[in-house]
Formats: C-alpha cells, sequence, structure tokens
C-alpha cells in the first residue's frame, strides 16, 4: 500500500520542469496581503510542503530569500530545475513538517498553503511545535486549510483513522491523508494567543496568521 511519501513522488514523477507551462503554476491568492503586510524587503522566508514551487517562486521573484521543504524527492528537485530555469535563487531540502532540516531562529516568515491538513493531527501538533522552533522571534505563520464540510462521496476510497484523518487506500490518491479541521480545533491547534488573524475566502478555506 501506497504511504504518504509515495503518493507527492508520484505526483512529480511524469511533471518535466524543463518543458512545463508555468503560466498554469498561479500562487495563492493569500501570498500578496501577506507579504505586504507582514515581510520586509529580502526576508529569509520557508515555504513547507513547497510542492511545485508555485508559492516559493512567486516570493523569489519579489526579491524574498526563499527555502523550501518537502517530504518529497521528486518535488525537492522539481523546484530546483524549476528556480534554474528561471534564474531564481533558492534552497530546497528533502524533510517532513515535524522534522524541519534549518537551525533554530531562522525564518521571519513561515508559509505553509493547503498542506497543514495533509498529515495527522498528532503530526499537525508536534509540526507546529517545529514550526515555531525554526522562526525567529518576531516571525509570522501563514496556514491555509480546506473548508470545514464532510467528505461522505469519498469514503469508500479511504479508511478513517482513529484521529479522523482520512488516508486513502484505494483509487488516484491512494496514499495520501487529509483531515477536515473545525475552526475551533484550528484555534486549539495554534494557541488562540497566537492568532494575528483568521480569515475565510469566498470558497471556504481558512487562511490564518499567527507566531
Amino acid at each position: 500500500m501506497f504511504d504518504l511519501q509515495d503518493y507527492w513522488e508520484y505526483c512529480f514523477k511524469e511533471i518535466d520542469p524543463e518543458t512545463y507551462d508555468f503560466s498554469k503554476s498561479k500562487p495563492a491568492a493569500t501570498l500578496a496581503g501577506f507579504y505586504e503586510n507582514y515581510l520586509k524587503d529580502g526576508d529569509t522566508v520557508l515555504d513547507l510542503g513547497c510542492g511545485g514551487g508555485r508559492n516559493a517562486h512567486y516570493l523569489a521573484q519579489r526579491g524574498y530569500n526563499i527555502h523550501g521543504v518537502d517530504i518529497a524527492v521528486g518535488a525537492v528537485e522539481f523546484c530546483q530545475k524549476r528556480f534554474a530555469r528561471y534564474n531564481l535563487s533558492g534552497t530546497f531540502k528533502q524533510g517532513t513538517f515535524d522534522n524541519i532540516p534549518f537551525p533554530d531562529d531562522h525564518f521571519l516568515g513561515v508559509i505553509c498553503i493547503a498542506a497543514l491538513d495533509h498529515i495527522t493531527i498528532e503530526c499537525a501538533q508536534a509540526s507546529i511545535t517545529e514550526i515555531r522552533r525554526v522562526l525567529a522571534a518576531s516571525g509570522v505563520i501563514l496556514l491555509t486549510l480546506d473548508p470545514p464540510e464532510t467528505d461522505e462521496d469519498i469514503l469508500d476510497e479511504a479508511e478513517v483513522l482513529p484521529d479522523s484523518t482520512m488516508k486513502f487506500i484505494r483509487g488516484e490518491q491512494a496514499g495520501m491523508l487529509f483531515r477536515r479541521y473545525q475552526n475551533e480545533e484550528i484555534k486549539s491547534l495554534l494557541g488562540e494567543q497566537n492568532i494575528i488573524s483568521f480569515d475565510h475566502t469566498e470558497n471556504g478555506d481558512r487562511v490564518i496568521v499567527c507566531r
């Protein structure tokens, strides 16, 4: 059975960054407001769960010192080739959310876009601790999570783990984890006193800026 890393490695297996049409790779709409309001020119920023680098690319083009971490070696290599193709500077490493391969107090910003809900709640708790370890005292975190509606239509493709995380066991998403968070669960995970803003997009995504 595929595990989580297998799934994300598979996602990048057939994509060639030398020929890929990056005009289709749009950054998250929340990024502009985040860097305008919370970052300074040239700040060092971590894209945690960087995937194909759409958000890292956007920030690097605006002069930020970008680092990315992803569980998939394929994603790391894809980002490296993407940045080389566009003559952008960035550092990408393989790692996990709960074991970030950077030193303490290293970043002034950490972004984790549509990724924290692809791990178990236990891993998410450890990951928040780890994010705060690599974040400077004056740094800020941007998180986005999917809407909190239910997933009855895909339950036949997944098993539900004890913490309500879904693990896909068949179909194209076999190996992927996904957990729907309620708003109060997010606030408990982060500590309400650490939350700077908690907003919703038109489609229900939660957008949180916190420390």
